[in-house]
């Protein structure tokens, strides 16, 4: 075959598969597309049938129609007047499209008036008319807003985003009102009002199922109320939306860890990392579950890595004066814990630590200052009282050190330790190698 022949069949086949789409199939076919909600592909095929037939008027309508169903009036008013322009029974549509414009002026009149009800009702009435119109449930939506009526914000701005997902105005509006629901929810929580606060975060994802903070605070919530299942399952919501959200991946390490499953915990602290390797707190408490699992080298490079990073960081040199402590590298132990008690004065567990430290490297005038301030801190802490009574009996003072062991025997966790070191004090025959 010729290359001249093959050209021309190309061009007829073309020319018939063009024309076998005539102008009614490719409203018909838009027409389905726009209640698909698929407008770029809907608008192509529109504009292919003006191509074939640059007069068909119902082609004209059907733009003006989807140019609505982005909120985009003027556009749409434009390709009103075009329709007529082909064919004077599209008056009547034309009208309408106008009189839209005169609602729309009349409801903004009217909000600038404080008459919200009014506003209300000429935006309804549009709604009502044109129910692909999402401009007409964005306005309702703002009517409610200027009252303070979040709820009924959220649900119109809903409404609009329904219609069409791209409109920015909604989109911006329901972003406010989600945040307020979130902060109300906060609110609530530190004033101890859980109920109120799970009820804001819920509506927060009622009329926005993307906002991941609002899953977020209640995955938080569930954790604090002692519920694993339930927070790890909206922390889950979180990743899902947003993979990156690396507070999410901690939270979840942090409730398998409260569930002693240290290995998912260790996963999840990884991962967190991972996504933001500068996150001293993972870093902190994947090191401390390295050491309780025994991996001493990987937990001392893990908890290193934290004060490359932050020198500042009171919990890392913590962690790794707890390390040393484990491994009885006393020296180590105490120049880290006391690293961390100068940068962190309020932690009486910090200074029982470095009180541990120091009483093994019979440093007693250091150790019983250490010890003073853990019971300071936490009065009923028996950790405290013992470690200064250890501090009082290796210098000698018995009765001081018998009466700090009695206070620690007060705590059920330090009885037993407690009374060996009373007995020891009063029979000390018993201890005599």
């Amino acid at each position: 075959m010729s290359k001249k022949l093959i050209q021309f069949s190309i061009l007829i086949f073309l020319s018939e598969n063009l024309f076998s789409q005539s102008p009614e199939t490719l409203l018909g076919l838009a027409e389905k597309q726009m209640a698909d909600k698929e407008l770029v592909i809907a608008e192509e095929n529109l504009k292919k049938a003006l191509e074939i037939d640059p007069s068909f008027a119902p082609a004209f309508k059907a733009l003006s129609k989807l140019a609505l169903q982005r909120g985009d009036l003027t556009t749409a008013n434009s390709f009103s007047i075009q329709a007529v322009q082909a064919d004077e029974d599209f008056r009547s549509w034309s009208d309408g499209i106008s009189g839209i414009a005169q609602k729309i002026q009349s409801g903004r009149t009217n909000i600038q008036k404080r008459m919200y009800d009014d506003a209300i009702k000429e935006y309804s009435d549009i709604l009502s008319d044109f129910p692909y119109f999402p401009e007409a449930a964005f306005y309702i939506g703002l009517a409610y807003f200027k009252q303070k009526d979040i709820e009924g914000a959220a649900q119109y701005f809903k409404k609009a985003l329904d219609i069409y997902p791209m409109h920015a105005k909604a989109r911006k509006g329901l972003n406010n009102v989600t945040k307020q629901f979130l902060n109300n929810g906060n609110n609530a929580y530190k004033r101890g009002d859980i109920e109120k606060a799970t009820e804001n975060y819920k509506k927060a994802i009622e009329f926005d199922d993307s906002f991941y903070l609002a899953y977020f605070q209640l995955g938080v919530l569930e954790k604090k109320m002692d519920r694993s299942k339930e927070s790890i399952k909206y922390l889950t919501n979180v990743i899902e939306i947003k993979p990156e959200h690396f507070r999410s991946w901690f939270t979840i390490a942090s409730v398998y860890e409260s569930d002693g499953n240290n290995l998912d915990a260790i996963k999840n602290y990884e991962k967190a990392i991972e996504i933001n390797p500068n996150y001293t707190k993972a870093y902190g408490n994947l090191g401390k579950l390295y050491t309780t699992q025994g991996e001493y080298d990987l937990a001392e490079k893990t908890l290193k890595t934290i004060i490359s990073i932050d020198n500042n960081y009171a919990d890392g040199f913590m962690h790794l004066g707890n390390l040393y402590l484990i491994q009885e590298k006393f020296d180590l132990a105490y120049d880290n814990l006391n690293i961390a008690t100068n940068l962190d004065d309020r932690d009486h567990h910090k200074y029982f630590q470095l009180a541990t430290a120091a009483n093994a490297l019979e440093k007693w005038d250091d150790s019983g200052k250490a010890a003073q301030k853990c019971t300071e801190l936490q009065k009923r802490f028996g950790g405290g009282w013992y470690e200064l009574g250890v501090s009082e009996f290796g210098k000698g003072n018995k009765t001081r050190a018998k009466r700090y062991f009695d206070e620690a025997h007060k705590d059920r966790d330090w009885r037993e330790l407690a009374a060996r070191k009373i007995d020891e004090i009063n029979n000390p025959q018993k201890y005599q190698k």
